[in-house]
């Protein structure tokens, strides 16, 4: 087991005492991402074409010309995450908008949580008008489904590494850190409390009757930080859904692969009403190069 930090070792020894005193603390090292840090893949990525300033500090930047495709990066991710799929889908006739999220990049504010994403995609959504499709790393997926779900007037969404319950999120960093379980239900609360709104609200479950659109699920059997079960539970609760699962390629770096790559991009550019996602053919290819692996799973 890896030896915590003594300040934070000694905090979360606290939380069997006075668990609320010390949950906030945690709610702020959960929520304020570190700017200095660089989540790979590390990708060459070109100079934008454009700049977007889409108000209250949220920048975005665009490539191509096209139809919008609107890409949103995970917790400490950045645009650069997505520079094989940038490249890709300009390639293939789009607009890759990438989205700084809210305490990233060059975009405003030093917090980031559910909440503050989903209002950033929603934001997005809104100013840029005709959005043909949504690609999402990690919480920046899980934020625009929610978002997507609320507001409506996408045509397809793919969802990379993505929680498909963030109080499952919270709580495993409440172990990671080895809060009590009182200390754990006190950070939770304090998160909720921040964000304004319960977790449960971004639940894949409780999202997914207002969703009527193509859903494409990508997730490595290998991801230590989202758990390819939480793909699993997504698949279930949105069955029009098609589930793609990788091996060992862990948590970011399928951003870079190049099947993955090339299954986002297809699946962006098929028909809008088809509600099949992803050809199958071309995952029986992909299998068949042993970067799909089969995942039969029983109901959850």
């Amino acid at each position: 087991m890896t030896a915590l930090p003594l300040p934070i070792a000694a905090l979360a020894a606290a939380s069997y005492v006075v668990p609320a005193l010390v949950a906030p603390f945690f709610r702020r090292l959960m929520l304020h991402p570190r700017r200095h840090v660089s989540a790979p893949p590390a990708l060459t990525l070109r100079a934008a074409d454009q700049r977007l300033d889409l108000g209250e500090g949220l920048v975005a930047w665009r490539w191509g010309e096209g139809p919008t495709v609107l890409l949103a990066h995970g917790f400490e991710g950045s645009t650069a995450q997505f520079g094989a799929v940038i490249d890709a889908l300009v390639e293939r006739g789009y607009a890759a908008v990438a989205l700084d999220m809210p305490a990233h990049g060059a975009s405003g504010g030093d917090e980031a949580s559910p909440g503050t994403f989903a209002r950033a995609v929603d934001q997005a959504l809104s100013q840029l008008g005709s959005v043909h499709a949504v690609v999402g790393h990690s919480l920046g997926a899980a934020a625009s489904l929610y978002a997507v779900a609320q507001r409506g007037g996408v045509g397809r969404i793919a969802l990379i590494s993505s929680p498909s319950a963030l109080e499952r999120v919270l709580r495993g960093f409440a172990g990671a850190v080895r809060l009590s379980r009182r200390g754990a239900d006190a950070f939770v609360a304090s998160v909720e409390r921040r964000v304004g709104q319960p977790a449960a609200d971004f639940d894949v479950k409780r999202i997914a009757p207002l969703l009527s659109l193509p859903i494409l699920l990508i997730h490595d059997q290998n991801d230590r930080q989202v758990p390819v079960a939480e793909a699993a539970r997504a698949a279930h609760a949105l069955p029009g859904a098609e589930l793609m699962v990788t091996r060992g390629l862990g948590h970011n770096r399928l951003l870079a692969d190049p099947a993955v790559v090339t299954a986002i991009v297809d699946f962006v550019a098929g028909s809008g009403d088809d509600g099949k996602g992803l050809d199958l053919v071309a995952v029986r290819d992909l299998a068949a190069e042993h970067r799909v692996v089969e995942f039969h799973l029983e109901a959850m």
